[in-house]
Formats: C-alpha cells, structure tokens, sequence
C-alpha cells in the first residue's frame, strides 16, 4: 500500500467446503453460486463458452466422421481412423506450451478456432461427396483420414493452452476451482449437445450437415477468443516473465519428476485416456452391433457421456476442495471404468445410456481435478510445458487405446473386451493409491501466503499468476516490536506486508495509523521514485514478507492494479499532509 498505511480489503474466498453428502438441493444452490461467481469474470466465461462451443463442434465432427468410416471400413477401419487423428495430435499437443509463450494464448485460440472451421468443412464436402463405388470408398476414407488428422491436431493445443491461460483469469485457488467447474460444466453440454445435435441429424441422413454447422460453430470460437484481455502481457503467455527457446519439452519432463505427484498423476491420466480410446471403438460397436441401437445409437451414447459430464460439474462444484485433489481424482478413475463393465456384462441399450452417464460424471469431477493439480502444483515458467507433456500423454494413450479396440474385439469379444476394458482404472488406481496417499501440500505457493497477499488492496485485483510471481519475488521476516521497518527519507527498496503482529505510521514524529495482519506498507517510494514518507515502527513482534521493488512494480503495471494503487498513494499522501506529485 502506502509507506503510512494500507486498506484491508476481504480475504479471498476460499474453495467451496461443501461435502458430498450434502442434500441435492443444497448442493444444486452451492453449485449455482460458484458458477455464478466464476462466470461474472469475462475472461473465464470467454474460455468456458469457447471450451464448450468447441467440445460441441469436435464431438459432432469426431462421431459422423468415425461413424462414415466405420460404414466403409468396419471396427478396423474405425479404430484406425482413432488412432491415425490421433498421431499428429500428439505432436502438436506437445508443442502447446511453447506456442502459448511465442504467440499469446489468446492468438493461438483465434488460429486453431480457423484452421478447425476449415477442417471441419472440408469433412462436410468429402461426406456430401462421397459416391458409392470401392475406389470412391477409399478416396473417402483416405479424405476422412487426412481431415481428421488435421482437425485433430488443431484441437490438442486447445485444452492445454486454456489450462495454462485459466490461472491469469482467476484471482485465487478458490476461483480457479470455480474457473475448472465452469470450464467442465461447458464441457458437460457441450459433449452432450455435439454428439446428440449429430445423432439426430445423422438418423434424418444429413450426415455433410453435422460437419457444415461444426464448422460455423469453430469460428465463433475464433472471434470470442479474440475479445480476451489480460491484466499484464506475461499473462497471455501463461504467466511465464522468463525468456525459453525450444520444444521445452524437456523442462516439462523435469517439473514432472521434481513432484511425484504429478508424475503418479500422469500416470492415471495415460490408463484413463487409453480407456477412452478404447470406449470409442467399443461404443460404435456396441450400439450397432451389441445394442442393437442403429447408426444414430453411437451418438445416443455420447451425448449420455455429455449429459454426465454436466452432472458432474455440479457435483464437482459442490464438493471439490482444494485440500481433497488426490482423493477425488482417484476415486473419479474407479467410477469412470467400472460403467464400462457394466455394458459388457448387462447388454441392454437403458443401462448402457446409465453407465455413460456416469462415467461423464466422473469424467467432469476427474478434470476439475486433474487441471487443478497442474495447475497448482507447478510453477508459471513450469505450466506451459508440463501440461505439453500430458497433452503428449493424453494422445499416446488414445493411439494406444484405440488400437488395442480390435485386438480386445477380435480375440475376446464385444462384451467381454468391455468388461476388460472396465477393469483397466480400477487396478491402475490401486497401485496409484499405494504410491500418493501420504502425499502433503500441493500447491508451489502456499495459499495462506496467497490469501494474504489477496488483502493488500494493491494485489487484490491480479490474476492468481501474478500474485504467485508476487509471493515468489517475497521473502519472509520476522522482527521484535519496537524495530523500525522504515525510516522517513530513506530510499525505499521494498514493499512490506505484515502477516502478524502490529505497526504504528508515524509522519514527521506525528502518529498517523496503526495497522494488523493483511496491511502493506511502502508503496509511495516505489511508485513515486521518492524517498519514504514515513517511518513505520513495529508495536509488537511482527512477522510478515518483503516483496523486492521490482517485484512489486512488476505487479501492478497492469491497468487495474496500476489504477488502484495511484489511487492509494493519492490518498496515504493527502492523509499524511504531503502533495502528491
């Protein structure tokens, strides 16, 4: 605040605490209230519609495409065309972070949203061209191929640079659970509003149409992602201030295997993946074969998937905590295998609608934890390319899941390649289990210290990468009342922000203030260039932080928080009887 005296503005709301045995109404308001809450930021609203808006598209493009090769090619065909997509994906996931950091979020959004809308028209014209003669069928095929792959290659950096971009919208630990809710709530509808959206068109035979309307709905997402701002430019490269060169691939791995966390985290990710690669052969399969549910039964199926997803956000918005991660991942993994079973073992078209039903549930409740964990277990200079290197995992275990989909079918069976394929997150997160349950603290910045910076009404404003890049410029200090913290006209170095304890401000000998726990003083010289205004004393033993000059500089640049703290040293100055200026 100032080099006399400093606000307090209120702590920063913590995560929701509400359990999950709460009564459904009870949690169904909590859940509306966190949404609500979230949604009032416009740069985490722009990247949940446009997560949303883009699961829709995708999974509308993904189900006529797989369904237009499966009619040509069989399971075979079908679990290539999911593996083929998948190859250039991984490739260009894994270059995510470093895009992010070269280009600005926000411009990357705006390119992938375009080069989406013109893969998925160009799939539109290759379905409404299709003939009916064998050479056709592999022109077809190979057009799908080629379509599909680069459709899904423009969509791997997507997740991974919303990821990274979501902590400089969100202002603490608590809003950026918020952030992934809303971000999975999208998901939720948006995976039950593409598949269902092409279900239906695809029983009326206008299968070009569900490509043609993705393709619209892409670039929307191109002119919504173009609308993003950013409190500080470091933002819009995911909050990294650091110069890099290269894949960072290798950065990556190392933030990866400095925390075990993430690396067991990484792990469960792959079974879960590969899980899903394997479902998505299974599931054409079964709803035409097994289930008996016609062409437009794969995306019935789906959209169940969808409409669990959207289940699940409210109950992740209810029950998900900050110090529950690990928990609530683990336990998410059993429930998204287990459903998968259960199709296998009772063949009827209402339970397998119920299964995919909950596996989106848990699908929803493992993503709010999984990004929650990366996101706060790493760094901003480590963010970008650990999540690269699980977008490289997300795709290795889709290609390997779906090509794993016709063994399992030829070898074993429809139904019993199911009921394996359910036990696959079950016996994976026993293991896991063994290996983290004892682990501590997850975030790289305490969120006490968080919570306490979020006071200073100078920080109350920056994103959550800021106040972390903050905490980071900080180092703790501890002194016996009646130290002197400042001296008036002394140069000023640093800013201060008192944790414990009591200072009194005096100016020119006078008593001005005395202030607690959440003030920060020093803030005129650093702002002004001038020397300090006023000598702050401590009345009691004080413990508390000091940010650097260029830490804190750094911090409120940005014009909310430059706003705020002009407005501050305008008035501590008129307070204390000098001119500003």
């Amino acid at each position: 605040m100032s080099d006399e005296s400093a606000g307090i503005s209120p702590s920063d709301a913590a995560a929701p605490r509400v359990g999950v045995t709460l009564p459904v109404p009870t949690a169904v308001r909590t859940a509306i209230g966190t949404l609500r809450e979230a949604l009032a930021n416009d740069g985490i609203r722009r990247l949940g519609f446009t997560w949303m808006l883009g699961v829709a598209a995708d999974g509308a493009v993904v189900v006529v495409a797989l369904v237009t090769v499966f009619n040509l090619g069989g399971v075979v065909g079908a679990a290539v065309f999911g593996a083929v997509r998948m190859i250039p994906a991984v490739l260009s996931g894994m270059l995510a972070g470093t895009l992010v950091e070269r280009f600005r979020g926000d411009r990357l959004l705006v390119a992938l949203g375009l080069l989406r809308a013109a893969s998925a028209a160009m799939i539109a014209v290759t379905i409404a061209t299709a003939g009916h003669t064998l050479p056709d069928h592999d022109v077809t095929m190979a057009a799908l191929f080629v379509f599909g792959a680069i459709s899904a290659a423009a969509n791997a950096p997507v997740r991974p640079t919303q990821v990274t971009l979501m902590p400089a919208f969100a202002r603490t630990p608590g809003e950026l659970v918020a952030a992934n809710t809303v971000w999975s709530t999208g998901e939720g509808v948006g995976a039950f509003v593409g598949p269902f959206a092409a279900g239906i068109l695809m029983g009326l035979g206008a299968h070009p149409a569900v490509a043609a309307v993705a393709a619209a709905g892409f670039l929307v997402i191109a002119a919504v992602a173009a609308g993003l701002h950013f409190e500080q430019v470091a933002d819009a490269s995911g909050g990294s201030q650091l110069p890099h060169a290269g894949l960072r691939l290798r950065d990556g791995i190392r933030a990866i295997r400095r925390k075990p966390l993430l690396s067991w985290t990484m792990l469960g990710t792959y079974g879960q993946v590969l899980t899903r690669g394997l479902l998505n052969a299974l599931v054409v399969v079964a709803a035409i074969e097994l289930l008996r549910m016609g062409q437009g039964g794969p995306g019935l199926l789906a959209a169940a998937l969808g409409l669990g997803g959207l289940l699940g956000a409210i109950f992740a918005m209810s029950s998900v905590r900050t110090s529950r991660l690990v928990g609530t991942e683990l336990t998410a993994l059993v429930f998204w295998g287990l459903p998968i079973a259960v199709i296998g073992i009772a063949t009827k078209p209402e339970v397998a609608l119920a299964a995919m039903i909950v596996i989106g549930v848990a699908n929803a409740t493992y993503d709010v934890a999984l990004f929650t964990i990366f996101q706060r277990a790493s760094a901003n200079e480590e963010r970008g390319p650990a999540l690269s290197v699980l977008e490289a995992v997300i795709g290795l275990g889709a290609i390997t899941g779906s090509l794993l989909a016709p063994f399992l079918i030829g070898s074993l069976g429809t139904r019993t390649a199911l009921i394996v394929t359910g036990s696959i997150l079950p016996v994976l997160v026993v293991v896991i289990h063994l290996r983290v349950r004892r682990v501590g603290r997850i975030p790289v910045v305490s969120e006490d210290i968080v919570r306490l910076l979020r006071q200073v009404p100078e920080f109350a404003d920056l994103p959550l990468t800021a106040v972390e890049r903050v905490a980071a410029g900080s180092s703790a200090f501890r002194v016996p009342g009646g130290t002197a913290l400042t001296k008036q006209g002394e140069s000023g170095d640093r800013f201060i922000v008192i944790e414990s304890g009591e200072i009194d401000v005096f100016v020119d000998g006078r008593l001005i203030q005395r202030l607690g726990p959440g003030a920060g003083v020093g803030e005129i010289a650093l702002v002004r260039k001038s020397p300090r205004t006023a000598t702050v004393v401590a009345v009691t033993d004080v413990t508390g932080y000091n940010v650097d000059a260029a830490t804190f500089l750094a911090a409120v640049a940005g014009p909310a928080a430059a706003a705020v703290t002009e407005r501050m040293v305008e008035a501590n100055l008129r307070r204390a009887g000098h001119i500003a200026g």
